[in-house]
């Protein structure tokens, strides 16, 4: 029992996590819920005095009912006649479904604002964490979260709204059965809650079921969304029935539960109507032998039983819905409070200023392994040079982007810029002074031009020409059909890569930033299109700091200096020509290996 109590409570605490900024609402619904179901009770139990003028009953209405509704007549001095009555009956029932449609009409308002406000909050939350949170998401799990695991969460609320109509009509119905009958109304709760408990293990095998369906729908969207992003290596090594297989064992999975769930719901809903109708007889039974038999009453009680195991069984109903949906509010919950509990902090309050230069001291880095990716960085980007970093795979250069562009924060150390440790400065504010172009290169599905401005309306068509002509993009632009207004399709698939690695150079110029960081930016491309690039970059020197990151030695030639990395610790720095000279430097053993 205790056991029970405790899945009760945490079922309750789950409800008001989830719903409770929607508690007068919910209120509301509860209110017109009961008064409905109070006029339906009444409405029907007006149906004993009515067949009293109809000559089908001739025994006086003790009922409690019955008495209310003709203290009614004569407390407003109205004629209790035939049609009073049936004028009673008609303006009771348009009232309840009054009550009904405004029940419903708040229910839907609740649900669609659930709706909204939540995708809102979570794709907020996740836009604003922080970058080791964003790094270690699934492909496909945050659209999974925000409309199929929200969609089912605001049917729970829904189901929660149907289930206080339920819960109202019970109430009434049992009460009208009481009127009539206590006995047999007694009888009718008693089996009720027999039923209900018999059939509890069905409602832990249907969450079960729920919780297996919710997981396998976040696999299969990890799944297909990972599929699309590498379709084209799917098609060129001929995977495509590997993929088919695995996508069948994923549908088979949600199949599989989804019919074992059917059959836990719709097995319940079958048994209870062949109870209700052996109820019925027996009721039949008993009032048939009963000295007095009364037509009226027998009518509305067989009435208010019918309608008692109905709502047992849509009770049930709900019971298993809401069961089943309880995994996709969890789900919805433990994501929100997980993306909260990593936002990205920003103490910083200064403005953001570069005149001088940007210094690395002592710093050092590390993931949760523990292990160090960087070890006691100590070098100097000056204003208006170009600094190359080259080093091996897994050398650290990425990371040191990345402290930079402060994704992550050194784990011991500092990076300051004119003396002012970075962190010190707006979040906003340095990341507007910082441009950052990578190797894996993200458009949008839009015009060109709204790729360069990308989401910032203070950038003008002006500034995005001038950006696409610092990045040499004007030469291929002009010779497209629709020019600036050529859409490029889905992640720039129609363009060339060294055409899209111009684009989002002249997105991040079109910003001003005051220093420009190119990570592996043209490691992927043909030497035509890296000459392009870097014909860009030329043109850029000593009006902005520029920051190269690079396998390919022949980008940081022209670098005023170029700092070596190795097992995340700088090994060598210095003017490019200068470390050439020096036959045992790495950069030396390098370039000579070409």
């Amino acid at each position: 029992m205790l056991f029970r109590n405790n899945k009760i409570l945490n079922l309750l605490r789950l409800l008001r996590r989830a719903f409770g900024d929607y508690k007068r609402q919910i209120v509301f619904l509860s209110v017109f819920g009961f008064f409905g179901g109070v006029l339906e009770g009444v409405g029907i139990n007006a149906i004993i005095p009515l067949f009293s003028f109809l000559g089908k009953s001739s025994s006086p209405q003790v009922d409690i009912i019955s008495q209310a509704i003709q203290g009614f007549f004569r407390f407003f001095h109205l004629p209790y006649s035939l049609k009073s009555i049936l004028i009673f009956i008609i303006v009771i029932f348009l009232s309840k479904a009054v009550l009904l449609f405004l029940a419903k009409f708040i229910s839907a308002r609740i649900i669609a604002d659930y709706q909204r406000a939540t995708r809102h909050k979570i794709l907020r939350l996740i836009l604003l964490s922080d970058w080791p949170n964003l790094f270690k998401q699934k492909v496909g799990y945050l659209d999974q979260i925000l409309i199929t695991d929200i969609n089912y969460s605001s049917a729970m609320l829904a189901h929660m709204s149907s289930a206080i109509l339920i819960t109202a009509n019970l109430i009434v119905y049992s009460f009208v059965a009481v009127n009539i009958s206590p006995v047999i109304a007694a009888l009718a709760m008693i089996s009720g809650v027999v039923i209900l408990f018999l059939l509890k293990p069905l409602f832990y095998r249907n969450k079960l079921f729920s919780e297996k369906i919710a997981s396998i729908y976040k696999q299969t969207a990890h799944f297909i969304s990972e599929s699309i992003i590498g379709i084209k290596t799917i098609k060129t090594s001929s995977s495509e029935n590997f993929l088919i297989e695995k996508g069948d064992d994923f549908f088979n999975h949600i199949k599989k539960f989804t019919v074992k769930n059917a059959i836990m719901q719709n097995l319940t809903n079958t048994l209870l109507q062949p109870v209700g109708l052996l109820f019925v007889i027996g009721i039949f039974a008993f009032f048939y032998k009963v000295k007095g038999f009364d037509f009226a009453s027998f009518a509305v009680i067989v009435y208010a039983i019918n309608k008692l195991f109905s709502h047992i069984q849509l009770a049930e109903t709900e019971a298993h819905t809401l069961a089943s949906l309880t995994p996709f509010v969890v789900n919805v919950l433990q994501y929100q409070e997980e993306a909260a509990s990593h936002q990205e902090i920003d103490t910083g309050g200064k403005k953001f200023s570069f005149k001088k230069e940007v210094c690395f001291k002592n710093v050092d880095f590390s993931y949760n392994s523990g292990k160090k990716t960087l070890s006691n960085l100590n070098f100097s980007i000056e204003c208006g040079r170009m600094i190359g970093i080259i080093g091996a795979s897994g050398a650290g250069k990425t990371t040191l982007v990345d402290l930079l562009l402060r994704l992550f924060k050194p784990s011991g150390g500092s990076i300051c810029v004119d003396g002012i440790d970075i962190n010190e400065i707006g979040l906003a504010e340095w990341r507007a002074g910082v441009g950052y172009v990578s190797q894996d290169i993200f458009l949008l599905n839009d015009t060109i031009e709204n790729n360069i401005r990308f989401y910032n309306e203070s950038i003008s068509h002006e500034d995005a020409l001038e950006a696409a002509e610092m990045a040499q993009c004007n030469e291929f632009i002009q010779k497209l059909s629709q020019q600036f207004m050529t859409v490029v399709g889905e992640r720039g698939m129609s363009l060339s890569g060294g055409q899209r690695q111009r684009i989002a150079l002249a997105r991040v110029l079109a910003r001003k930033p005051s220093i420009l960081v190119l990570d592996e930016a043209t490691s992927a491309l043909d030497n035509e299109s890296e000459i392009m690039v870097q014909r860009a970059i030329e043109k850029l020197r000593g009006k902005i700091t520029v920051l190269v990151i690079a396998h390919r030695l022949s980008t940081v030639m022209t670098s005023d200096k170029l700092v070596v990395l190795e097992k995340g610790r700088i090994i060598e720095e210095g003017a490019p020509l200068d470390l050439l000279k020096n036959r045992e430097s790495y950069f030396s053993k390098a370039y000579n290996l070409k």
